[in-house]
């Protein structure tokens, strides 16, 4: 019966795919995939409103959008755009092009799609965009076309904090983003980034967990004189780069994690180089450093290739990363390596640690209508069907009995869902819409993920350090993008005019100061320095970003 049905639903396609014309077209370059039409038994296609959509390939190397006709959670998506009469064209370009196209295509305002990816442009381009009028205002859209679906999303819903974040200041939003929500005990719950030390050595060396700098400058000592990996030379170092503000360590000292950042629970934009812990920062690294505790080739550097060596080479004593991750003892050539995650160690008597934390909820990536597309109801509805139920389990979980299957009244994603097994998920068609549609491509994903999932999953040492953090204060955001509403574009520009030439500096007198190059005594003359370049007027223009999100408005 099955095959049966499969092939009734392959001819329908054909015919109406021949019909529509369907084909392939060359663009700029690149190849565009055939035309998809969303197609039904019962529905004629002639009736249905087309909406041409422009996209980067995504890059799975398993699971391709090219595919999608091969997946199991393609039918039922393409169910859905009949639903609301909706017949998507697609022209999919290769990642590596797709920035040039896109800044091609919108640059000369022509051969322009109804809907594409907007998230290869940079801010101050989009924002100009906007206000020159290339792209239709979604909320106009929404108020005068939507069925309900999308204006409950993003006004009571789960896209409410998402839409904050895209709303100018002149109260316009014109481009839909990637949400995604994690939450812990039914309440929103953030995942973190710490320090990561080798719990098998420190078992091996006796020793228990540090619970100051003090006592872990001290651990990296006894690792070396124990010689931890074996092979006999003092090379068991810390591996970070300090040259970034969100480093574990830096966070000891109450700093937060960006040039221009604030404490969550404060609400005061403010910059590292002007918090009190700055000195005793700076003084503890160099200690490292000149004990050759800490491995200085890594500041500043630009890739995490090297950082990784170390790791792999079995030299990296501690290193800075999520509180729950698993990827780097996999990549250690010591089979029994294990990081451990330590939370908020205190360095100053006088200043309570920070944690850096994820934002509960993530709003990325910007996708738009432009001017060229006439049919409002049409990208009202396109809009509604990204905000509907289905497509939230769709694109999170995939189909029943393919990627997920439900045990006592829960989801429960299947291994092949999992990335481990994303060739396998090739071969057999199954994949989450996450990684077939979703996944930074053709459309935004929509996840929404108890944290309970990662934590009951995760070794237990991992697992019971993010229980215990779940609700520490205070923390500091790992970026500020997901707290900033869209800036002005006088904001941006004043922005972009000053930030390549004051983050190189600042780069530069961290790693001068760790070095002992130049005096930290002479802190007041380096932050002058870095004031002449433009460092208040990013703490100023991040303050006033802030002020127009109401959780932190002042």
């Amino acid at each position: 019966m099955k095959k049966k049905l499969l092939s009734l639903l392959l001819m329908t396609t054909m015919l109406l795919a021949f019909f529509a014309g369907c084909g392939t077209a060359e663009t700029n370059g690149s190849t565009a995939l055939p035309n998809t039409p969303a197609s039904s038994d019962q529905d004629n296609t002639s009736e249905k409103r087309i909406i041409k959509i422009l996209g980067p390939q995504g890059s799975n190397p398993y699971i391709k959008f090219a595919d999608r006709e091969n997946y199991t959670v393609w039918p039922e998506l393409k169910a859905l755009f009949d639903t609301y009469h909706l017949h998507p064209e697609f022209e999919v370009i290769p990642l590596d092009q797709y920035k040039t196209v896109l800044q091609t295509r919108t640059a000369s305002g022509t051969d322009l799609p109804d809907f594409l990816n907007i998230t290869y442009l940079d801010d101050a381009t989009i924002i100009r965009m906007a206000n020159q009028g290339l792209f239709l205002p979604v909320d106009e859209l929404i108020d005068q076309y939507s069925d309900g679906t999308a204006k409950d999303f993003f006004t009571n819903g789960k896209g409410q904090y998402s839409n904050m974040l895209n709303t100018t200041e002149s109260g316009k939003v014109y481009w839909i983003s990637q949400i995604q929500q994690t939450s812990y005990d039914d309440k929103p719950g953030s995942t973190s980034m710490l320090i990561n030390i080798r719990k098998d050595w420190l078992e091996a060396a006796g020793l228990d967990a540090p619970t100051t700098a003090d006592e872990f400058y001290q651990m990296l000592k006894t690792f070396q004189e124990k010689d931890m990996n074996g092979n006999g030379l003092k090379d068991e170092v810390l591996t970070f780069n300090p040259a970034v503000w969100n480093n574990g360590i830096a966070q000891w000292f109450g700093l937060v994690a960006d040039l221009s950042s604030f404490v969550l629970e404060d609400g005061t934009v403010t910059s590292p180089w002007y918090q009190d812990g700055i000195k005793d920062y700076f003084r503890f690294l160099k200690k490292l450093a000149d004990e050759d505790l800490l491995d200085t080739t890594l500041i500043g550097l630009e890739t995490d290739d090297q950082l990784d060596q170390k790791v792999a080479e079995n030299k990296s004593a501690a290193l800075h990363s999520y509180t729950m991750q698993t990827w780097y003892e996999a990549s250690v050539s010591d089979t029994n390596a294990q990081y451990m995650p330590i939370a908020a160690l205190k360095a100053v008597d006088t200043i309570e640690p920070l944690i850096a934390v994820e934002p509960p909820s993530l709003s990325y990536g910007r996708w738009a209508f432009t001017k060229e597309f006439q049919d409002k109801e049409a990208a009202a509805a396109l809009i509604d069907v990204l905000c509907t139920e289905k497509y939230v389990e769709l694109t999170q979980w995939g189909t029943e009995g393919d990627t997920f299957e439900v045990v006592d009244g829960e989801k429960q994603l299947l291994p092949i869902a999992t990335n481990v097994q994303w060739e396998q998920a090739g071969k057999e068609g199954k994949a989450l819409g996450d990684l077939l549609w979703a996944n930074g491509s053709i459309f935004p994903k929509r996840r929404f993920v108890p944290m309970e999932n990662e934590i009951g999953i995760v070794p237990a040492c991992k697992a019971e350090v993010q229980v215990e953090i779940i609700n520490y204060s205070p923390t500091t955001p790992i970026g500020t993008s997901n707290y900033y509403p869209v800036m002005t574009q006088e904001a941006v520009d004043r922005r972009n005019e000053i930030f390549t030439d004051l983050n190189t500096r600042s780069r530069e007198l961290i790693a001068q100061l760790i070095l002992g190059q130049i005096e930290i005594d002479d802190m007041d003359q380096h932050v002058a320095e870095l004031d002449a370049l433009g460092l208040k007027d990013i703490v100023e223009i991040g303050q006033s970003s802030l002020n127009r999100n109401d959780t932190y408005a002042k």
